[in-house]
């Protein structure tokens, strides 16, 4: 009997030997999460990084052909050069293509407005107008490349309220024919 009782002895579980067992599979555990969180969160850094890239990588695209499309205008064969000045000073210069549709419009000088208030161009076609740009509110010379122009066209500036309007709701300070 006393020696079953030491092979029971010897086969229970000792106080502690259990412990270190279990404290270095919670260790490993947790050591496997992390190193998850960390792969995880580095994929995520790389995948909003790679995002930001084809971002920017679009906008520089988008701004070379709008610079292309810029020069294709001014350099065109038929393009027309015409400039306005109002009698308080505001200038507005044009370089149309009929063949491009499309007009470079530079302008400068434009009055004080209030605040709340806003300039806004206009494509008018057979004295229909259509919005092309509402300016920022404080802007009083900057270029634009206005396109879907046709002969007979003119491109004038509004005074709207702050946002601009569906339809010119203010007096035309400025307007230039294309041709």
């Amino acid at each position: 009997m006393t020696g079953e009782l030491t092979d029971d002895l010897e086969k229970a579980p000792q106080p502690g030997t259990d412990r270190p067992r279990r404290t270095w599979s919670r260790r490993l555990t947790t050591f496997g999460v992390a190193c998850a969180l960390v792969i995880g969160a580095a994929a995520l850094t790389l995948e909003v990084e790679e995002q930001r890239d084809r971002d920017q990588r679009s906008l520089i695209v988008a701004e070379q052909e709008r610079l292309q499309r810029i020069e294709t205008v001014l350099t065109a064969d038929d393009a027309i050069s015409r400039t306005t000045t109002t009698e308080d000073g505001a200038r507005v210069s044009t370089v149309f293509s009929a063949e491009h549709h499309a007009a470079m419009v530079t302008y400068s000088d434009l009055p004080d407005i209030d605040p709340k208030q806003t300039y806004q161009i206009w494509r008018v076609r057979n004295e229909q107008p259509r919005s092309v740009r509402v300016l920022a509110a404080d802007a009083r010379e900057g270029t634009a490349l206005v396109l879907d122009l046709t002969d007979g066209d003119a491109i004038s500036f509004t005074v709207e309220p702050e946002g601009g309007s569906g339809q010119p709701t203010g007096d035309i300070v400025v307007a230039l024919r294309l041709n």
